[in-house]
């Protein structure tokens, strides 16, 4: 009898880990739409890992994976001229919250001819905590990204209940300005629940306080500074790194969001995160890549940054140690990034060459994501 051979035929497995492409489209909208688009094609079966690493866009991508619900509440904006905003966070049924910077005190909310950086003040994403913490919250996970703000949170612990004095014992109002007339910390009106309360912040950089890579050199001049308030503000936060001590002023990612992590961290229990690998490990990267074989990942533009910490790059890293090939698929890929040294299989930019408004329209970027994904899937 004439032996029969038996073809096992198995699937290939494609795990979807996009970041947003800032501007354009969030990291569910990416995921979402490119696994739709694969649905027909019966050889292939996908896994989507939404990603982020603690910029704006955080809590969303956190949130699809929790329980629980979203609380919106009027709050004051990065300036206290603006009129109050309706802000948003997560409120989990495990009674954490995830709030995320930009919501309140973000740079998205003031046009580019509006930006004060010396005045903008963390005070409204405080008053979202406080809200969190009023119905019950003893855990906020807090993405420090996309801020408008240089005040190494004063603004967040004056709504806390801490009260920032100058030499004459008059108090200061809390912006990057003040910085460096701070003389006492009065902490006596910080209640005991926000003393209760634990705090992970979660940063998208690794820079510290102060110094040539520090927050008032490297990130004030895109939030409207110009060189003598830049000056300005590096004296402020080296006079908060004398009263917040070496240990904390050094650590990598204390520079993020206008140094929001330095007073935050003197004052309260806080732990300093880099965001990516935390969002990656909640949503799970880890069980999704047992079996995978194709990770596609992509953001709104692969450059050097795309490997120093952003979600991105903790994808490639994640897939690259269990012998996973990566692809890359995003908007614009900067001239001196080298997608073989990266250890990416196949890079596309989708945007290359379009006009402006064109490259950022959402319906267009997804088709054209969707299109060379499903190109890059059928060369494998």
């Amino acid at each position: 009898m004439t032996p029969v051979t038996v073809a096992i035929w198995s699937k290939m497995k494609v795990v979807l880990a996009f970041d947003k492409f800032k501007g354009s489209v969030t990291s569910q909208q990416l995921n979402e739409a490119v696994q739709d688009d694969l649905c027909g094609l019966d050889d292939v079966t996908t896994v989507c890992v939404p990603v982020a690493d603690g910029g704006d866009g955080t809590t969303a991508v956190l949130a699809a994976k929790s329980e629980g619900q979203w609380v919106t509440v009027p709050t004051m904006g990065p300036l206290l001229q603006q009129a109050p905003v309706n802000a948003s966070y997560f409120l989990t049924d495990d009674n954490t919250a995830l709030i995320e910077v930009a919501a309140a005190s973000g740079l998205a909310l003031l046009p580019p001819d509006g930006r004060d950086v010396m005045r903008a003040s963390t005070l409204g994403t405080g008053l979202l905590m406080r809200d969190a913490m009023e119905r019950g919250c003893r855990e906020i996970v807090l993405g420090l990204g996309g801020s408008a703000t240089c005040d190494a949170a004063m603004g967040i612990l004056c709504a806390l209940g801490a009260e920032f004095l100058d030499a004459d014992r008059r108090h200061l109002y809390p912006s990057g300005e003040s910085l460096e007339k701070i003389t006492h910390i009065e902490t006596l009106g910080i209640p005991q629940s926000v003393r209760d309360c634990r705090f992970t912040l979660l940063t998208d950089v690794d820079n510290p306080l102060c110094g040539e890579r520090g927050t008032a050199r490297i990130f004030a001049p895109q939030k409207g500074a110009s060189p003598e308030q830049v000056a300005q503000l590096e004296r402020g936060m080296m006079h908060v790194a004398t009263l917040v001590g070496e240990q904390i002023a050094c650590q990598p990612g204390c520079g993020a969001a206008g140094g929001i992590p330095a007073l935050m961290m003197h004052l309260l229990d806080c732990r300093l995160l880099p965001g990516a690998p935390y969002v990656l490990e909640r949503n799970g990267l880890a069980d999704a890549l047992e079996g995978a074989d194709l990770v596609i990942t992509g953001e709104g533009r692969l450059d050097a940054q795309t490997l120093m910490g952003k979600g991105p790059g903790c994808v490639i890293h994640m897939a690259r140690e269990r012998g996973i090939p990566v692809a890359a698929v995003c908007g614009a890929i900067a001239p001196d990034f080298d997608p073989d040294a990266a250890g990416l299989a196949a890079a596309v930019a989708v945007s290359d060459g379009l006009p402006l408004a064109e490259a950022m329209d959402p319906e267009g970027t997804l088709l054209r994501v969707a299109h060379h994904v499903r190109t890059i899937i059928a060369n494998q």
